[in-house]
């Protein structure tokens, strides 16, 4: 009988530690990653592991040489999928419809769907890929969230504050989460983007253009353009601009 136990506790054990580590409150820098080569430019992985809401939640640096281009071809039991544009310009194909797309744009892309990334700059092009998979997949509470789409940075509302301003992506339901919140915030020099708080949402942080002072628990982190920072649920954190020109940065939250 404790032989049986012990082999029981021991399986157990060994499905734990086949699952995705936990992610860890901390800034995940985009020039430290480790970057491998491919066919079509690199890639890096800029964090992977779970965390409250999500079993998988991975983020990915993609680089693509001038003409070279990348699909996502998905089937029903895939990962979510969210893109930031990170520099350059892409003919984006979603499904049945083309958009070009440069710095800041956006496309989520639901399971079963497609998308092709082709670079249209001269030179590299990037964006960010971000996985998300979830033990409590709702396909209908995704299905009423509404479509896989594309958004254009441009064409996004910008909305000025005393502290600088910003611009409401969008707030909606997905298979994977029950609400995915995500606006872009510019932060004008020395302001921080309010006192150190908590909420139950997780965050991530990415930082498109500027330096600051992420603080994190009990203490900042340096955050720089292109690094992403991620917030567990309940962590106290801030950022602060500590440059001599405006930060902008990509708040995304989720539950």
């Amino acid at each position: 009988m404790k032989k049986i136990v012990l082999i029981s506790l021991l399986f157990s054990c060994m499905i734990v530690m086949a699952g995705e580590p936990v992610l860890p409150s901390k800034v995940n820098g985009w020039n430290t990653a480790v970057v491998v080569k491919t066919a079509t430019g690199n890639t890096r992985k800029i964090f992977s592991g779970s965390g409250a809401i999500l079993s998988l939640h991975e983020m990915n640096g993609i680089t693509l040489l001038q003409g070279k281009s990348l699909e996502y071809k998905t089937n029903k039991n895939s990962a979510e999928r969210f893109f930031i544009i990170k520099s350059g310009s892409f003919k984006v194909s979603l499904n049945d419809k083309e958009y070009l797309l440069g710095q800041g744009s956006v496309v989520f892309l639901l399971p079963g769907d497609k998308v092709n990334f082709l670079n249209t700059a001269e030179g590299e092009s990037s964006f960010y890929e971000m996985i998300s998979k979830s033990a409590n997949a709702n396909v209908e509470r995704g299905q009423k969230g509404g479509t896989s789409f594309a958004m254009d940075f441009q064409t996004t509302v910008f909305k000025s504050h005393g502290k600088g301003g910003v611009r409401q992506l969008f707030d909606r339901p997905t298979i994977m989460m029950n609400r995915f919140d995500i606006h872009i915030t510019t932060l004008n020099p020395r302001y921080n983007s309010h006192d150190p708080h908590v909420h139950k949402n997780e965050e991530i942080i990415l930082m498109m253009d500027g330096v600051g002072d992420m603080f994190i628990a009990t203490g900042p982190q340096r955050i720089t353009t292109g690094d992403a920072c991620y917030v567990e649920s309940n962590i106290l954190h801030n950022i602060t601009n500590v440059g001599n020109t405006p930060a902008t940065y990509f708040a995304i939250q989720w539950n």
